[in-house]
């Protein structure tokens, strides 16, 4: 027994025992069974509300649907007699008239009821039957995909079908445009002799009733479309459901039921017939609804508040002694200090228990004990040499560019003395020694601007006598700006590159500006030149090494370096930018920190 209660409590004196077997009692049990009688309650409820909300737009789209297609019948009714009076005309010269006033009623009548086309159908020996821009000849009513039952029954009544592909006279509509229509006939036969007289169409754009639908029913989980007798979809807030035909099955369920609301599949439809005779379907998934049950939320809520009380009256008794140590563990971490002893933890750890039945919190508090002695033993000379090894990373980057400059000029001066020109080859020595000896003897790893510009004119003194006078540069800078801290050689490779890589034969000559400003606590360089410029896949492949901070030896290395060096915290927390155009240009943004003598002593200490 004595064996059976010590295995016991050194058991239930695990942290995460204490704290599972609070929740479970008092949380987790209550909110399952409020929890699915809220979600069954919710549902039912966002089930309605959603249908109704559909329904209702439904019998908006309805009535826009209808109005629309009775304002085509209308058209219809009054090219009546239009056709009419054109077949009753006798002359040659009463038939060109009333030709004429039905050519200008069909442009007022599609311009002013944004029909996509008309087309009339005359007699083959009509003498506007062979326009072929409004009026065409009734042999070729078949060219029109006329459904095959059109012609049993003609009259006045309008006859509606869904017209694929129709391609619509250039001179009609200025444009080669292919379009699916809606398609209203008419068709008169003579009552004796049974031949037809005329016919004529009037088009809509099948896109217009979709576009309608897209706009009501963005959610491309709800289907809404419009059906024809047929079942052929010619409208749908779907583009991957236009055209396609549905399987008679569903079809014939879709027709066939009398009721507006009808489910099927786990699916709910929503129809309503138009004035042609087609429905308007709406499908309304029930994933959709499940995913919109907004009241399921504020039911789950409701019962966190409910049983919240519950649950800190009994956390608080099983574990009162489990949250005082929490606590003093905690403050114990909020005053940690380098070199100082914590004396937080004097009564965390119960100094008459044994080791065996420490639970989490007890090992934890100990544990940070032997941290907090070994972070006042050790820190202090981990953060010197992080501190040193950054700044050796910095002097070693510093370092490298300088024999990349040197090889460069060195490699000119050689070429100059293979050409013979040693007079300019001796002023390039000259100019060279006064820039390393302006380099050398500014030995901080921080500079002025003022001592760097000066370095940079320098080295374009250089360049100059290589290019004659193909180089030219100027310098601009806001008053005192020059007073502020700078990387060394943060300069010289963004020149250097505007002049190697910026001359060729259609920019064979240069002009560098430099221009100094003020940002919002920041200092903003630009470089622009009128060279070359860049293609777009290099322009992109320089911006990654920027972005990326890479520092490669065999391409982009002197902007990469110099990138690497200015966007390190303790030397300005700077960034480059760069824009190009072929044969326009390239331009560098330079932006660091505002830096003065005391931040680069300050920088040294640390």
């Amino acid at each position: 027994m004595k064996k059976f209660i010590k295995t016991s409590r050194i058991y239930f004196s695990h942290f995460q025992t204490k704290l599972l077997c609070a929740f479970l009692l008092c949380t987790l049990i209550p909110i399952f069974i409020i929890g699915g009688i809220s979600y069954a309650v919710s549902y039912n409820i966002a089930e309605d509300k959603i249908l109704n909300a559909s329904i209702s737009s439904d019998e908006q789209l309805h009535t826009q649907f209808y109005n629309r297609l009775l304002q085509v019948e209308n058209v219809a009714d009054s090219l009546q007699y239009d056709m009419y009076h054109l077949m009753q005309a006798e002359t040659p010269e009463d038939t060109l008239t009333a030709l004429s006033e039905a050519r200008s009623n069909l442009s007022m009548f599609q311009a002013s009821f944004n029909l996509t086309y008309i087309s009339i159908f005359l007699p083959d020996e009509h003498m506007g039957a062979q326009e072929n821009l409004y009026f065409f000849p009734l042999s070729s009513l078949s060219d029109f995909q006329l459904p095959g039952n059109a012609l049993e029954n003609p009259g006045t009544s309008s006859i509606w079908f869904y017209q694929e592909g129709l391609s619509i006279p250039f001179l009609v509509s200025n444009t080669h445009d292919i379009s699916d229509t809606l398609a209203c006939c008419r068709i008169l036969k003579h009552p004796d002799t049974g031949t037809l007289e005329y016919a004529y169409m009037i088009h809509l754009n099948a896109s217009e009733f979709s576009s309608i639908l897209q706009e009501s029913f963005q959610d491309k989980r709800i289907s809404s479309y419009i059906l024809t007798d047929n079942g052929k979809i010619i409208a749908s807030n779907n583009e991957t459901l236009i055209s396609t035909t549905l399987d008679k099955k569903k079809s014939d369920f879709l027709f066939q039921s009398k009721k507006p609301l009808k489910k099927q599949a786990h699916i709910t439809y929503h129809t309503a017939q138009l004035q042609n005779g087609w429905l308007h379907v709406t499908e309304i998934p029930d994933s959709y609804i499940r995913q919109n049950t907004h009241v399921l939320i504020n039911s789950i809520l409701l019962t966190v508040l409910i049983s919240l009380p519950l649950t800190v009256v009994v956390v608080i008794m099983f574990s009162k002694n489990l949250t005082r140590r929490i606590k003093v563990l905690s403050k114990a971490m909020e005053t940690l200090q380098l070199d100082a002893y914590n004396n937080n933890l004097q009564n965390l750890v119960p100094p008459n228990r044994s080791p065996e039945t420490f639970d989490e919190i007890d090992k934890l508090g100990v544990t940070f004990q032997k941290m907090q002695h070994s972070l006042n033993d050790n820190l202090q000379s981990i953060l010197e040499l992080s501190l040193a090894e950054e700044r050796l990373k910095y002097q070693l980057l510093q370092s490298q560019i300088n024999p990349h400059f040197l090889y460069n000029i060195l490699g000119s001066i050689q070429t100059c003395q293979s050409l013979g020109k040693l007079d300019i080859a001796n002023q390039m020595l000259t100019n060279l020694t006064r820039f390393y000896r302006m380099t050398l003897r500014k030995s901080k790893d921080l500079i002025s601007i003022r001592d760097e510009l000066t370095i940079a004119k320098l080295y374009l003194e250089i360049e100059k006598l290589c290019h004659n006078d193909n180089l030219t540069w100027e310098i601009n800078m806001e008053d005192g700006i020059d007073n502020f801290l700078i990387c060394k050689f943060t300069l010289q490779p963004f020149l250097e590159n505007s002049i190697l890589h910026g001359i060729s034969q259609s920019t064979p000559e240069i002009h560098i500006s430099i221009n100094l400003s003020y940002g919002d606590d920041t200092v903003l360089i630009s470089i622009t030149d009128n060279g070359i410029g860049m293609k777009e896949e290099q322009l992109q492949e320089l911006r990654k090494t920027l972005d990326e901070k890479i520092v490669n030896y065999e391409r982009h290395f002197g902007i990469g370096n110099v990138n690497k060096r200015i966007s390190n915290p303790y030397f300005g927390n700077g960034s480059i930018a760069i824009e190009s155009h072929l044969f326009k240009g390239t331009s560098i943004t330079i932006e660091f920190d505002q830096m003065e003598e005391n931040d680069e002593e300050s920088n040294d200490c640390r």
